[in-house]
């Protein structure tokens, strides 16, 4: 880890029905894979799993609240690669494994994981040097 930024916190969010319901609701994604229990049990995933967005929604929290603000601010880059499916029920945890400074920005490599140790999505986030939360 590099020395002298704030240290990345560690976020986690337990999904339940009602993030699922509700993010249908914002995004008019009534998939019957989220929405449908006896559909989504007859696919390869076997349950309900949750909408993309609402697994990423633990690394959004943790960088902005590394960042000190009230969501991300202009100037930092998100790249995110889903590994997994969320389901009803789990707890998704979002931390960084590494931070490290690269050509003038600072880069933070972040992994959620659900309560099983099950990697849901990972995350690379660049912010540049003049954005970067600096340790108190």
């Amino acid at each position: 880890m590099t020395t002298g930024w704030r240290a990345f916190p560690e976020v986690t969010h337990v999904i339940g029905r009602t993030e699922i319901d509700r993010y249908a609701e914002l995004s008019g994604d009534y998939n019957p894979l989220h929405m449908d229990p006896e559909y989504a049990e007859a696919t390869s995933f076997g349950s309900v799993i949750a909408h993309g967005p609402i697994g990423l929604q633990t690394l959004f929290e943790a960088v902005s609240t590394w960042m000190g603000g009230d969501g991300v601010p202009a100037g930092v880059r998100i790249d995110v690669i889903y590994r997994g499916p969320v389901r009803i029920g789990d707890a998704v945890t979002c931390r960084a494994e590494d931070v490290s400074d690269h050509a003038g920005d600072l880069v933070v490599q972040a992994r959620c994981t659900n309560q099983d140790g099950g990697e849901v999505l990972q995350g690379l986030v660049v912010v540049p040097r003049h954005l970067a939360p600096r340790a108190d």
